[in-house]
């Protein structure tokens, strides 16, 4: 072959993946960046704080809503002090599942995910004779920062709502008894929609039938009631402050 058509074949092939290479690059752009108004082409950008699940959350947002990672502690109503000793003593999470639980929102999480939980106190400062209060230094009782949880009422009344049963932070000691305790701080934080809850018993439902047959209309129950059993019933937390 002569030298002159050697020549002119190659200039077309080096032509030709010339092409072939800024064609692709122009693709590769088109499909990486976003031309604005102003006519910048900007990288997009997934919105932040986005999620389709729990998982596309970080632990201070840990609860996907709507596509949208929220603080769980959000969809709870809170009051300061405890679900004890009103509430009866706590019915979920053995004692060794919920040492890992710490901090409210990561308690909120738990709660969330388990259907039974009603609402838990979470204590935000503990002390006993033991783990005193020191003023400029943290709790060194390993109950602070941790949370007792509850599927519902589990005292002598059963009629009594989680928003009725919380109580202060102390639990019923005295001052003379237990001074420490009276320097703890707890809340309360209670499912949304389930601040009035009150579980479905034999003498309730009677009395609503009642009440409804008198006025012809049906009030009911309008709160879900948890599972007959659950999850990690049938056991109490040995604490001689705190019987949850």
């Amino acid at each position: 072959m002569q030298p002159q058509v050697i020549g002119i074949l190659a200039a077309v092939v080096t032509a030709g993946i010339g092409y072939h290479v800024l064609t692709k690059d122009k693709e590769e752009e088109e499909t990486t960046t976003v031309v604005t108004g102003g006519g910048v082409q900007t990288p997009p950008t997934t919105t932040e704080g986005s999620c389709e699940d729990d998982f596309g959350c970080t632990a201070d947002k840990s609860h996907c809503d709507n596509g949208t990672c929220v603080e769980a502690t959000s969809k709870f109503a809170t009051q300061t002090g405890s679900l004890y000793p009103a509430y009866g003593s706590s019915d979920l999470k053995k004692p060794d599942e919920r040492k890992n639980i710490k901090g409210s929102e990561m308690c909120a999480k738990a709660c969330l995910d388990d259907p039974d939980c009603v609402a838990f106190t979470h204590w935000e400062e503990r002390y006993n004779a033991e783990n005193p209060k020191v003023d400029g230094e943290d709790p060194t009782w390993e109950e602070h920062d941790r949370c007792y949880f509850w599927s519902g009422p589990q005292g002598d009344d059963v009629s009594i709502s989680p928003s009725q049963a919380v109580g202060p932070a102390h639990e019923g000691a005295s001052v003379e008894d237990n001074p420490e305790a009276h320097n703890s701080v707890a809340r309360t934080y209670i499912k949304e929609g389930m601040s009035n809850y009150v579980p479905e018993t034999e003498e309730n439902t009677q009395e609503a039938e009642t009440d409804n047959s008198m006025h012809m209309t049906d009030t009911g129950n309008p709160y879900s009631h948890p599972a007959s059993n659950p999850t990690g019933s049938g056991f109490v937390i040995s604490d001689k402050s705190t019987k949850v």
